[in-house]
C-alpha cells in the first residue's frame, strides 16, 4: 500500500503538469509512420498525405478523444484512462522532441492491454504523436505522427522508439 501511495504522490504532479488545459483539436493532412524492417532496423517513413482524407482528433468535455482516421468510417472514441496507469507512467517519456504527454487512452472494442499514448505541442497545434503499446513502456506496437505541415520534427531529430 505504501508503494502505491508513493507512486501516486510522485506521478500526480506529472499528470497535472503534462495534461493540457486547452482541449485538443487537431486537423492534419499528413502522416508519417515509425516502423521496423524485417531485420529489426527502425526507421521513419517519409511524411505523406493521409490516404483517406484529413485526420481529425478533438477532445470532448470529459477528456476523451474522438478521432477520425477515414472520412468514410465512423469516428473512434479513445477513453481517457491516464489515472489508471500511474505506475506505468514512469516507464514512458513525459516529452518527446518538444511534444508533451497528453494522456493514456483505450478503445472499448480493443483488447484491454492495448493502450494509446498521445503527445502534443502547443506551438504546432495540428500535430499529434500517437504511440500504441501492448504493455505501456515495454511492448511498442506502432507510432504515428500526424501534422498539417509536410515535415516531421521527430524524423529530423532522429527520434527512435
Amino acid at each position: 500500500m505504501k508503494k502505491i501511495w508513493t507512486i501516486f504522490v510522485i506521478t500526480l504532479p506529472f499528470i497535472g503538469s503534462c495534461q493540457n488545459k486547452e482541449k485538443l483539436n487537431v486537423t492534419a493532412k499528413y502522416i508519417s509512420l515509425f516502423l521496423r524492417d524485417t531485420s529489426g532496423k527502425a526507421f521513419w517513413r517519409p511524411i505523406r498525405e493521409t490516404p483517406a482524407g484529413d485526420f481529425k482528433c478533438y477532445e470532448n468535455e470529459n477528456g476523451d478523444l474522438i478521432a477520425t482516421f477515414n472520412k468514410s468510417d465512423p469516428p473512434s472514441r479513445f477513453i481517457n484512462e491516464t489515472k489508471s496507469h500511474l505506475e506505468e507512467l514512469a516507464k514512458i517519456p513525459k516529452e518527446i522532441c518538444g511534444y508533451k504527454f497528453k494522456g493514456v487512452y483505450y478503445i472499448e472494442t480493443h483488447p484491454a492491454a492495448l493502450s494509446h499514448v498521445f503527445y502534443y505541442d502547443e506551438k504546432r497545434p495540428n500535430d499529434l504523436v500517437f504511440v500504441r503499446y501492448l504493455v505501456i513502456g515495454q511492448n511498442l506496437l506502432s507510432v504515428n505522427f500526424y501534422s498539417d505541415k509536410q515535415d516531421n520534427p521527430l524524423k529530423e531529430a532522429n527520434i527512435q522508439f
